[in-house]
């Protein structure tokens, strides 16, 4: 965390034009991290109680499921709820603001009723993210940043538990093999340039080979490529031919610093919009 706020220190010297962008992140890491601090005493006594036997959950990972498919992420639905509420503020009053007052303002997110939601987000959370974009009129990704924004801490607190069981030997997929979701960013570590990719939303970070999709782990070479911008050698796209999907990664050997990859993906978004020009989702 601390990493994270230098890095948005630095950032905001070196390209002012993403200044308010990374005062927002700045706002959403401290909420997040106020936010972890009052899951955590409220759920160690159920995560001790619930917590799977290390070797089983070993055995799991090498089978290929990752660990919450089989184990359940306690949520409190009042602290939930009252972490969007306490998020409202922090959201710019003319765009993303009015899309959670319309999702509080739902009959399922009342206070007796969001456990139903919390449920829904656990087993289906693409199904339920569009059900709610629908009956809110909002935008899927919108809906789906202010709801990640508040359940990331719950899921990274409970992956905090099992992160040092995940290696090479244990975890070869390109999805998480905590909460099984997908890399948001990747990284090419300063010591071997072993590409690490990054949870969207446990923030679980593991190695997966280069040399393959994360997204449909095709390894046909043909259908492989990356592109850089400018001069830029720090910073690439890993693309795929076969699916049409992209992956930012940041190459720590380049940059001589470790990178803090939630900061890293605010100013790159330029190449987010290359990659989507050229077809990549």
């Amino acid at each position: 965390m601390n990493r994270a706020h230098a890095e948005i220190t630095r950032y905001s010297e070196i390209f002012p034009e993403y200044r308010e962008s990374l005062r927002f992140l700045r706002k959403i890491l401290k909420f997040q991290s106020s936010l972890a601090d009052k899951i955590n005493p409220g759920t160690d006594k159920r995560m001790a109680e619930q917590k799977t036997d290390f070797l089983e959950a070993f055995k799991q990972l090498q089978s290929g499921q990752s660990l919450f498919e089989n184990m359940s992420v306690p949520i409190s639905p009042s602290l939930f709820r009252k972490a969007l509420e306490e998020l409202r503020f922090l959201l710019p009053e003319d765009s993303i603001r009015p899309a959670l007052d319309r999702l509080l303002a739902l009959k399922h997110m009342a206070p007796e009723n969001v456990e139903i939601v919390l449920n829904e987000l656990k087993t289906d959370s693409d199904s339920c993210i569009k059900r709610l974009a629908k009956v809110t009129s909002t935008e899927a990704d919108v809906l789906q940043f202010l709801l990640q924004t508040v359940l990331s801490p719950f899921f990274e607190n409970q992956a905090g538990f099992y992160r040092d069981l995940v290696d090479s030997d244990s975890w070869r997929h390109g999805r998480c093999p905590m909460c099984g979701s997908e890399p948001a960013i990747a990284r090419l570590a300063c010591d071997d340039g072993q590409r690490i990719l990054a949870c969207s939303l446990c923030h679980t970070e593991w190695g997966f080979d280069r040399l393959h999709c994360p997204f449909c782990e095709s390894e046909e070479q043909p259908l492989l490529r990356h592109f850089t911008v400018n001069d830029d050698k720090a910073h690439r796209v890993d693309c795929c031919n076969k699916c049409r999907r992209y992956l930012k990664v940041v190459d720590e050997r380049v940059s001589g610093r470790p990178a803090s990859l939630p900061v890293e993906n605010i100013i790159t978004d330029q190449l987010d919009a290359l990659a989507r020009e050229q077809g990549y989702q």
